[in-house]
């Protein structure tokens, strides 16, 4: 019944609209608000996919993921919201999913996106320093703060959201980080622990220092200031990353799965990527780096593809991660560092066979770079 009443809805208003652009040019987009990197990266996408000219009528999910960064992305110019507007999305995508009146989701997400080496034009708030020293006075937190940040499900557990496709070969553990721990506290660096796990408690116990969410009162703004202004963000294959993304904020994107072209263009310019490794059961191996380029599963499977392929995840080692925080902190005061830039040269080197043009955009426009360590250490995957 839903899908005839949209039909039927779509086909009475596709004519009204396009009469009402030849004087009025607009289109329909729907934000999926309900996981932060789509909110994100989603709204980033359709702002530089229209010209400045074109208005957007733009819709929610229910939920909504991060309210405070959705109350800013309102307030851009030439961009209305109304949850109504998903009744006319919905239906102009139900009858014709192609039309010049809607941003679609292959828009929102191509396999491989260029949207990077564009600037946003996202307007963000101009907090002033007063007010941003008295937040990080407040929380005990130096100005020299880096976040660090561990993909688990709790975030779709706590808030009752669905998700049948399996996508746990990307999680990892916040212990994964204690080597990083003892360093960064070396150098009085604080320590932000984005998102949350099942052990806050057990890393308070281990590190007091660490400040974690059980440290803050439920404030949406404060998930944005720590992903915003920290020196740099260590993250996973995970939506959180999309807050920096959207700001073309360097990541150090570390347990990244799978190490593939269409992956690599949705990373955040100037980033460090470290990735997981795979290994072949049957032939007991590694894969090679040109064959990690080669894996592109579907993400929607209810079970492991990976194991469905008898091949296993293994996620990076605390020396690993360390390694790789060490890396950022050189590439952050721009040392010029040959053997990282050599091994580089071999890794995109090694994958380029029919991906030049990808790979020198990854390379050489968004400037990613793979971890010199983890580089040096698996040269038998060249």
């Amino acid at each position: 019944m839903k899908s005839i009443l949209l039909i039927i809805v779509g086909n009475l208003i596709i004519p009204i609209c396009k009469l009402i652009n030849f004087f009025f040019e607009f289109k329909f987009c729907h934000l999926y608000t309900r996981r932060i990197g789509h909110q994100t990266i989603n709204f980033d996408v359709t702002l530089l996919s229209v010209s400045n000219e074109i208005f957007l009528l733009c819709s929610y999910d229910d939920f909504i993921s991060n309210k405070y960064i959705l109350n800013f992305f309102k307030k851009q110019q030439k961009v209305y919201f109304s949850k109504v507007f998903k009744y006319f999305y919905h239906s102009i995508l139900k009858v014709n999913p192609n039309s010049n009146l809607i941003v679609t989701w292959s828009q929102y997400q191509p396999k491989f996106t260029y949207h990077l080496q564009n600037n946003s034009k996202i307007n963000f708030p101009k907090l002033k320093e007063e007010y941003l020293n008295e937040v990080f006075s407040k929380y005990k937190i130096n100005k020299n703060f880096v976040g660090l940040h561990s993909r688990n499900n709790l975030f779709l557990k706590k808030n009752n959201i669905s998700d049948p496709n399996f996508h746990d070969f990307r999680n990892f553990d916040f212990d994964d980080y204690d080597l990083a721990i003892e360093y960064l506290n070396k150098k009085n660096i604080s320590i932000i622990k984005l998102g949350e796990t099942f052990k806050e408690e057990n890393i308070k116990l281990k590190f007091p220092n660490v400040i974690t969410s059980l440290d803050f009162n439920s404030d949406e703004e404060i998930d944005y200031l720590l992903n915003s202004y920290s020196k740099f963000n260590v993250i996973g294959n995970s939506g959180v990353s999309g807050i920096s993304s959207i700001l073309r904020k360097k990541i150090i994107y570390i347990n990244l799965i799978p190490l593939n072209l269409n992956n690599l263009s949705y990373c955040s310019p100037g980033s460090l990527i470290l990735p997981k490794k795979i290994y072949n059961k049957e032939q007991k191996r590694f894969l090679s780096f040109k064959e990690n380029i080669n894996i592109n599963f579907d993400i929607h499977n209810e079970k492991d593809p990976y194991e469905l392929n008898n091949l296993s995840v293994v996620n990076n080692s605390n020396n690993e991660i360390l390694n790789t925080i060490v890396e950022m902190e050189k590439l952050m005061l721009n040392e010029n560092d040959m053997e990282a830039k050599n091994l580089n040269d071999i890794f995109w080197q090694s994958i380029s066979d029919n991906n030049l043009e990808k790979v020198n955009y990854l390379k050489n426009v968004l400037k990613l770079t793979i971890s010199k360590n983890f580089l040096k250490e698996n040269q038998n995957l060249f």
